[in-house]
């Protein structure tokens, strides 16, 4: 794919994940690390977009408690300033403090500065109408930065359904949901049954003002959320209406396999597209 200065590829914040340290050969020993699987990057990059990955600031990770909100805050406004759209990716459990909440025995493992960290990039984008696309834990920062709820644990708060946590390969999808034919989601993807991989214990309980469920398992639990709004046209057509969206399964996996799903990431880029028109850069 080629670019040209006057039509630069749309630049997408990605976020990712963090590792305490894994190497154990000297010299150095254990060295801190940001990680985000290649087929985040590699879905914004075929999609025709510019992935710029996130990681969370040293001053969060290594600054004041105190402090890190009213930064996280003041950085994901100045982040946000230089981009076109948001993909918030899959990682670790959210802190239910965010949900108002106190943790249950099943409760995961959390990161409390990339937690502050998203649910700030999540806000602000909201706030300015950013094209947004959270896959899994980014769906659940999506629902909670709106006001939402969430499941801490589906098996021990809503037990007898599908099992959600698959032991197969990332790429081998093992249910299905149902996409809402009048959806966002089913004009990306297609309504009805549509077969999804699944690696989540938590999901979303209560879906927050100004959203909708667009797909759902056959045991009701919530796999996809979109922004209210969405006119019914095709995108890339400039009515399309907002693009606020997550999907509890993983399409960054699915998507070189499965090239339908790779349709998530172009939509986020052709919103991203209409967002710069928008506000008057070169498309």
């Amino acid at each position: 794919m080629t670019t040209s200065a006057r039509s630069p590829r749309p630049r997408i914040i990605v976020t990712c994940d963090y590792s305490g340290g894994v190497s154990t050969s000297p010299p150095g020993g254990n060295v801190p690390t940001s990680q985000l699987g290649l087929d985040y990057s590699g879905g914004v990059e075929e999609a025709g977009g510019l992935p710029l990955v996130l990681p969370v600031p040293y001053r969060l990770r290594r600054g004041p408690w105190s402090e890190a909100r009213a930064f996280a805050d003041r950085f994901a406004v100045e982040v946000l300033d230089a981009a076109d759209g948001l993909l918030l990716s899959g990682g670790p459990d959210l802190d239910p403090e965010f949900l108002g909440e106190e943790p249950l025995p099943r409760l995961g493992r959390v990161d409390g500065p990339r937690d502050i960290l998203e649910m700030a990039l999540a806000r602000e984008a909201l706030s300015r109408g950013l094209p947004t696309l959270g896959i899994c834990r980014g769906l659940q920062v999506l629902i909670a930065a709106a006001g939402g709820g969430l499941y801490q644990d589906l098996a021990a708060q809503r037990p007898g359904g599908l099992k959600h946590r698959q032991d197969a390969e990332r790429d081998v999808a093992t249910h299905f949901v149902t996409v809402e034919e009048d959806s966002l989601i089913a004009a990306l993807l297609r309504p009805g049954r549509l077969k999804v991989n699944s690696f989540h214990h938590q999901a979303v309980s209560r879906v927050p003002e100004g959203f909708r469920v667009s797909a759902a398992a056959s045991d009701g639990v919530i796999e996809a959320v979109e922004q209210v709004g969405f006119s019914g046209a095709v995108p890339p057509d400039g009515a399309a209406g907002p693009w606020f969206i997550g999907v509890q399964w993983h399409p960054e996996n699915l998507w070189p396999r499965e090239p339908l799903f790779l349709n998530l990431f172009t939509g986020l880029i052709e919103a991203a597209r209409r967002y710069r028109r928008g506000r008057g850069d070169p498309s």
